[in-house]
């Protein structure tokens, strides 16, 4: 739990979980991004010797359950992007039906029974609750003398979002960022992720508060700038040369990003990247 402006507070899960912020205002708290599940949720709000009943507002940067899966803790009104909603309600009747987790929980225990076990006990009383509020383009709000603009910019998934505080100039990325891991690309729009990112400068951040990973700055994002870039140009350089993705991402000058963290993410990115090429060749042929 980090301080990282009066009133602001920034919490950093070092377990590779997704981070949250809390945003205290006068007239109660805003909360951005609610984790994978209502207890990690409620440690969160036990930590800042907060309760539910206080929070004013959730903002959900983007639907993946890492994400969102806390909501149901909070009575106050959920807002995220009308395309981050439209998703959440898909996947209720899709990958998100109890009978698909719990067919993943037991694939798990045969690898994990511990973690499975673990993550059956949090989930036990799950509810998955939708954002009640959807905007489009942005939203900007004063809560309890608090601005917060909250602003769409797709990328990592055509509902991601990012919530800037101007006042106190910090920036809750959410997965637009990865810190000191590989970025999960598996719903990105791979060129629109490289725009974003180039983008976010642009607000002038004292502090950014990454959807994964430590606290950063603007200094960070030309590394995954880079990263991205250059995996993106080899994995082209493949497809140009007619070989298949097997053959792609054996190629040892792919860059490797974080190593310490999801190394997992290194071939898988490789294959999101060329397989995202390969649809765009096709549909110009």
């Amino acid at each position: 739990m980090i301080e990282v402006s009066p009133g602001v507070v920034a919490f950093v899960r070092s377990d590779g979980g997704a981070n949250a912020g809390l945003i205290r205002t006068a007239d109660g708290v805003v909360v951005v991004d609610t984790t994978t599940c209502p207890p990690d949720m409620q440690e969160i709000l036990d930590a800042a010797e907060v309760s539910a009943s206080e929070a004013r507002l959730v903002i959900n940067t983007h639907y993946h359950s890492d994400h969102t899966w806390g909501n149901q803790l909070f009575d106050c009104p959920i807002l995220a992007h009308r395309l981050c909603r439209d998703r959440m309600a898909a996947e209720l009747a899709e990958d998100w039906t109890p009978e698909v987790i719990e067919e993943s929980l037991a694939e798990s225990e045969k690898t994990d029974p511990d973690w499975a076990r673990e993550v059956r006990e949090k989930l036990a009383d799950l509810r998955i609750t939708l954002p009640t509020e959807v905007f489009e383009d942005r939203r900007d709000l004063d809560i309890g003398g608090v601005e917060i603009e909250v602003f769409h910019f797709g990328a990592h998934t055509p509902g991601s979002a990012v919530v800037w505080l101007p006042q106190a100039k910090v920036l809750f990325a959410g997965d637009l960022i990865f810190e000191g891991r590989y970025p999960y690309l598996e719903d990105a729009d791979v060129p629109a992720l490289i725009a974003a990112l180039k983008r976010l400068p642009e607000f002038g951040a004292q502090t950014i508060v990454p959807g994964h990973g430590a606290l950063c700055g603007e200094p960070e994002i030309p590394a995954l700038v880079d990263y991205l870039e250059t995996t993106w140009a080899l994995a082209a350089e493949h497809l140009a040369q007619g070989q298949g993705a097997d053959e792609a991402v054996n190629d040892p000058r792919y860059p490797r990003y974080a190593e310490m963290f999801a190394e997992w993410l290194h071939e898988a990115n490789i294959r999101v990247m060329y397989a995202q090429l390969a649809k765009k060749k096709e549909s110009s042929l």
